[in-house]
């Protein structure tokens, strides 16, 4: 009993520090890019902020489950780099009918808030990236699980640092040309460079 508690404690660790590392080091908006057009329409409703990124974050979690199983049954599955994103593509898509499955259980009054993040946090380009990024670099189980965990995380914490500036950048102070989205894309560009800063390698031009 006493081995099972510290193996599973070391286990924890290993993805608890993985996904700290994709959520600080290697965040999905700020680092690569992904799903910022699905930010910047989430950000217009700040409750949906939450719901939103747990909505995610179970996609990309269940989803880099379901990869692990497939690449133990097929290790040796050929042109598996061709095939991948079609195959992953259909694994968000069952966790996506999952979701839906279990929205029936839900009031009706919920539902009808949830289900168009639903749609989004599926159908969204963060989702298979994680995936991709994972089966790219050739992760190990616990980096999957924590990559998938990291990924939900750190799109949530980076949607939730712009909405925290929605206000400042609609504000009269800024000039109406750059008002708005304008601004909000300087505002991301400069958290990019920050968070790029951790990674500590040179900029690819």
């Amino acid at each position: 009993m006493a081995d099972f508690m510290d193996f599973l404690t070391k286990y924890i660790f290993l993805v608890a520090a993985v996904a700290l590392h994709v959520i600080i080091i290697e965040n999905t908006i700020f680092t690569c890019a992904l799903g910022t057009s699905t930010a910047l329409f989430i950000i217009r409703k700040k409750r949906g902020v939450l719901v939103f990124g747990a909505i995610l974050t179970f996609m990309t979690l269940f989803s880099s489950f379901i990869v692990i199983i497939i690449n133990a049954l097929f290790p040796y599955l050929s042109d598996y780099n061709i095939y991948s994103p079609f195959i992953f593509v259909f694994i968000i898509s069952v966790a996506y009918l999952l979701v839906l499955l279990g929205l029936r259980f839900v009031p009706q009054k919920i539902k009808s808030r949830i289900i168009p993040m639903v749609h989004m946090s599926a159908f969204n380009c963060a989702v298979l990236g994680a995936l991709l990024i994972g089966a790219t670099r050739d992760m190990n189980p616990v980096e999957f699980i924590g990559l998938g965990l990291g990924m939900g995380i750190g799109f949530t914490l980076a949607t939730f640092l712009i909405s925290v500036s929605h206000d400042y950048l609609y504000s009269e102070n800024i000039p109406k040309a750059f008002r708005g989205y304008p601004v909000t894309l300087v505002y991301i560009g400069i958290l990019s460079l920050a968070f790029y800063g951790f990674i500590a390698s040179e900029l690819q031009f």
